[in-house]
């Protein structure tokens, strides 16, 4: 599972969906007016939830601002 979240295994995926919609309206599965919108919804929904798998995990609690370091100004 973790290969098909990779940068690779996204590539992939994508490639299979793009080449099966094309595939669809040749043995007439879908509509070739319909085709695009499959597209579009293809990566409506591929595209955000392999995003959403690499998403940094926030801490259960709050940062303390009160203890960030003041920025630094250059002065020497």
């Amino acid at each position: 599972m973790d290969w098909l979240l990779s940068r690779d295994g996204r590539k992939w995926i994508y490639g299979v969906c793009l080449a099966a919609v094309p595939l669809l309206v040749l043995y007439g599965v879908i509509d070739e007016q319909a085709a695009p919108l499959w597209i579009a919804v293809i990566a409506a929904v591929i595209a955000p939830a392999t995003a959403l798998t690499h998403l940094t995990p926030v801490p259960d609690e709050p940062a303390d601002l009160t203890t960030v370091p003041p920025e630094d100004n250059g002065d020497v």
